[in-house]
């Protein structure tokens, strides 16, 4: 193979792991924002028509616009291998991310209830007796 060929496979495998890579953090904000079908459908709409464009720019670069079957199999190659290996890793750290913010936002919500009392300008009153008063019965209602 000349130089020129090497350079060609070198180029579609980078542009199927850059593709691949993209599916990952696609996929990582549909973790992030909690995605519902319909955020779903609209976000793999718009990953398909980006590849759509890479691969047409692909192929503009590779043989004056005309897709060949070396050109696919290698962007799908490095696509594959990209998204196999980064998905994992970036949902999983997604989803770590969004445990240790829902743990903050515990923390700081029990923490600010607790010092709200402190803040208010107004003083309350307090209750003589903070047991609860229970209506009495309708047999009790008799005897008195």
């Amino acid at each position: 193979m000349t130089a020129g060929v090497w350079e060609v496979v070198f180029f579609c495998l980078a542009s199927g792991a850059a593709l691949g890579t993209f599916y990952a953090l696609v996929a990582c904000l549909g973790v992030l924002m909690r995605a519902g079908r319909w955020l779903t459908g609209a976000l793999d709409i718009g990953f398909c028509l980006i590849c759509a464009a890479v691969v047409f720019l692909a192929a503009l670069a590779v043989d004056h616009g005309r897709l060949r079957f070396f050109q696919a199999v290698l962007q799908l190659l490095g696509g594959w291998s990209a998204a196999a290996v980064f998905t994992p890793l970036f949902c999983g750290g997604a989803r770590k991310l969004q445990k240790f913010f829902a743990r903050m936002s515990g923390f700081l919500q029990r923490k600010t209830v607790r010092l709200l009392p402190h803040w208010r300008t107004e003083t309350r009153k307090r209750s003589q007796s903070r047991k609860k008063v229970r209506k009495k019965g309708k047999k009790a209602q008799k005897r008195a």
